[in-house]
């Protein structure tokens, strides 16, 4: 009797097995054979689920995004100020170990994409951005709806995009306080209208 395998849970798990591997090794180093000896099976049967180490580079990071979404979409959903919600968003990635060990991984992906520009990177790096737009959105609108955010003042999310970005691409220098940038911003951006705060 076949054994009757589900190739979208192989594959997923061959992935999940190696998000370690990833994090210690990093894309560049990850090699073909070390992600199928993580994964316990022979490397022909890792090409019989994905096209190439990318691919498999790919199933990972979407693994950490999914993660990293979640968390998002939590924080949007507390009651807390639009203020700490955004500071959140923008300081999430920075925030423990396992964050900062992901970063890594993103931003070696995002210097591969920047130099190479493949067609999927680039197509995956604006999914990811569609994504957290709209959890931007919804932490703007909610700002607005509770007053926080005056209705005629212009906040875009791909500005505030933006800004994310440039906290991953300089979070590699030491002069650059992630967490005292962010602050300032947030407060040039939603400036205290109490007196004393």
């Amino acid at each position: 009797m076949a054994i009757i395998v589900n190739k979208e849970e192989k594959r997923r798990n061959i992935a999940l097995s190696c998000r370690e591997l990833l994090l210690e090794q990093g894309i560049n180093s990850l090699t073909i054979s070390q992600i199928a000896k993580t994964a316990g099976v022979g490397k022909g049967t890792i090409y019989e689920y994905f096209e190439n180490k990318e691919d498999i580079v790919f199933e990972i990071i979407t693994t950490f995004i999914a993660e990293h979404e979640k968390k998002l979409l939590d924080i949007v959903a507390e009651s807390t100020t639009t203020k700490e919600k955004l500071f959140h968003f923008f300081y999430l990635l920075f925030e423990s170990e396992l964050a900062r060990k992901q970063l890594k991984v993103y931003k070696e992906f995002l210097a591969i994409s920047l130099s190479n520009e493949p067609k999927e990177m680039l197509l995956f790096s604006e999914e990811c951005q569609s994504k957290f737009s709209i959890i931007l959105n919804q932490i703007l609108e909610a700002g607005k709806t509770s007053g926080e955010i005056e209705e005629h003042k212009l906040i875009s999310e791909s500005s505030l995009m933006l800004f994310a970005t440039g906290l991953v691409v300089d979070s590699r220098l030491e002069s650059c306080d992630i967490e005292k940038e962010i602050h300032i911003f947030l407060d040039m951006l939603l400036p205290s209208t109490e007196k004393g705060v």
